[in-house]
């Protein structure tokens, strides 16, 4: 649980991040299933690089890197839970006294459309964010909302027009 806010004061440290985010997309789970995979062009931020353990499958570590105001942030992703074409959990390490999170993309297939649920939870220190907590968290739901559009368009690209 995050401390309590004070009124007038930036985000505290650290801060609970817990989403849900969901999309329905007209395409098959199997459609979708490669972008959870390479989540590369549709993800915002740091893009992970792979760092050890098999491509595509459980137990594979990527690491994003990235440097806000000279202060490097990582965040370490481990692939825990893989059942194609329907779900994957991933462990998030970010370095916070309350490690590990974890994202889980789950796809239940609703006849010619998919509804995707995004769910996360992780500890992030958000200081010198210049952001209420209530505002870091709106940012944070937009953001995946955002990148949840970006993969419903990718992915109904891909089905074919009939």
């Amino acid at each position: 649980m995050a401390a309590p806010e004070v009124p007038g004061t930036t985000v505290p440290r650290p801060i609970d991040l817990v989403t849900r985010n969901v999309v329905e997309i007209v395409a098959e789970p199997a459609t979708i299933w490669p972008f959870l995979l390479d989540t590369d062009s549709w993800k915002q931020g740091a893009k992970p690089v792979r760092e050890s353990g098999e491509p595509d499958s459980v137990g594979e570590i990527r690491v994003a890197r990235q440097v806000v105001d000279g202060v490097e942030y990582t965040l370490t992703i481990e692939t825990v839970v893989l059942e194609p074409p329907t779900r994957k959990v991933v462990k998030l390490l970010t370095g916070s006294s309350g490690d590990p999170g974890w994202a889980a993309w789950q796809l239940v297939p609703l006849g010619a459309s998919t509804l995707v649920s995004y769910d996360v939870y992780s500890r992030h220190d958000a200081g010198g964010t210049g952001m209420t907590a209530d505002d870091y968290l709106a940012a944070q739901r937009n953001r995946f909302d955002a990148e949840l559009a970006e993969l419903k368009r990718l992915a109904e690209a891909e089905v074919p027009v009939r």
